[in-house]
């Protein structure tokens, strides 16, 4: 059972197109999981349609077509696509041998699979899979935690958002499973551990890069975001 979800703002925004892309690719995700916040996503959808029927027509001056739509076709070359919901499918991964759900957002990110994602393995338990999304504010990336595994104790410096796509993990503030929405902020803490039946993969969303407690990772940290870096170079 999903006990995380967006909040309100998360859902307005989503529903009237002003989030952010690397943050809509997390709504969009956690959506194919839940049906409660896709109802409430429609429903704030179809309030802004009844409002926006409601409006007076305005005098328009006879070239403001054709400029809206020279607008419209800029705007479509420097944009990724329009992100989506769909029913939930499942997919067998090569990478872990189990079924993994991928919502449609993330399988357009990922190609179709994660066998085709370019891995960076982070100690023993953890690796990362840098996405390509053209959202400068954020690093979007798969993190693909071994089950069992316990990812190093870490700061954010800016807000984080986790959605699970498989497995689940748990930390000193709870548990988390299948369809999450994990919200974390500047400042909180944490140390998240995967269950032992099996890995656990999110789909993360990044503000800043987050700062490792403990000291042999705060000395390898430069070297992990360099590692990082290059590789999200060259899946630009």
């Amino acid at each position: 059972m999903i006990s995380y979800h967006p909040d309100s703002r998360y859902l307005t925004d989503f529903a009237t197109a002003n989030l952010p892309l690397a943050e809509a690719v997390c709504v969009s995700a956690h959506l194919e999981f839940c049906g409660k916040c896709r109802a409430h996503v429609q429903q704030l959808t179809d309030v802004g349609g009844h409002m926006f029927a409601r409006l007076q027509p305005e005098a328009v001056s006879e070239d403001s077509f054709a400029a809206l739509m020279a607008r419209v076709s800029a705007g479509a070359q420097e944009q990724a696509p329009v992100v989506t919901v769909q029913t939930p499918r499942e997919e067998l991964d090569e990478t872990t041998q189990s079924h993994v759900f991928l919502p449609r957002a993330v399988r357009r990110l990922v190609s179709g699979s994660l066998d085709k994602l370019r891995w960076v393995q982070l100690g023993k338990a953890l690796r990362v899979a840098p996405l390509q999304v053209s959202d400068e504010s954020r690093d979007t990336a798969i993190y693909d935690i071994r089950a069992g595994g316990r990812m190093p104790e870490h700061e954010h410096r800016g807000e984080e958002i986790t959605v699970l796509l498989q497995g689940s993990f748990s930390d000193a503030d709870g548990s988390y499973s299948r369809g999450d929405f994990v919200v974390r902020h500047a400042g909180e803490s944490h140390q998240p551990t995967a269950t032992m039946d099996k890995d656990c993969i999110c789909l993360v969303c990044l503000e800043r890069p987050v700062r490792p407690r403990g000291l042999l990772y705060r000395l390898l940290e430069p070297l992990v975001n360099y590692r990082l870096q290059r590789l999200n170079r060259s899946v630009a």
